[in-house]
């Protein structure tokens, strides 16, 4: 008598499936809250430069215009959360400042902390760039410099750089900075 042979299907077996798709599960798991840090830090990362490169811009600009122009930081208070907002401004030959043309607000999501070392215009803090780039009016300070600091407080843990700092220069020049708390 003959055997017949019948060639195996080709496939896996619902068995096989679940177990791959479970540790595939425990894996994503296990990555999420790294996943969700990497992301909150490359929010605040993004914040930060977009800040710094505002700054630059309105040097920049400054330079090119020989006029000074400057950056106001103001506090928007009537909304809950308060979040921030910077514009560009250019001074007038009448002694006034207008928003700059071209130059959109800005403005720093309320989940970061934002500590401001500027000099103070009524409730708002400025920095002013001259046609030579460099900052005007602003006091020297001693031991103390000037920065905008953001904090994001989902990062603060331990040995976690949670802080992006961009300290201002009397040249003009900005640093950028990744800080711990």
């Amino acid at each position: 008598m003959k055997t017949r042979n019948r060639p195996a299907e080709a496939g896996f077996t619902f068995i096989e499936v679940i177990v791959v798709v479970g540790i595939i599960g425990i894996f994503l798991v296990a990555s999420f809250p790294s996943i969700l840090n990497t992301m909150e830090s490359r929010n605040l990362e993004n914040n930060a430069r977009r800040i710094q490169s505002y700054f630059q811009q309105t040097r920049n600009r400054a330079v090119d215009t020989k006029i000074i122009h400057r950056v106001r930081f103001t506090r928007i208070t009537d909304v809950t959360p308060a979040y921030w907002t910077y514009d560009m401004e250019m001074f007038q030959e009448d002694g006034t400042w207008v928003k700059a043309e071209g130059a959109p607000r800005k403005a720093i999501p309320a989940k970061f902390a934002v500590t401001i070392n500027l000099p103070a215009n009524g409730a708002d803090f400025i920095v002013d760039f001259s046609p030579l780039g460099t900052l005007v009016n602003l006091p020297v300070l001693a031991n103390a410099q000037y920065s905008i600091t953001l904090r994001s407080p989902k990062l603060d843990r331990p040995g976690q750089m949670d802080q992006r700092v961009l300290n201002l220069f009397m040249g003009g020049s900005i640093q950028y900075l990744k800080q711990k708390s």
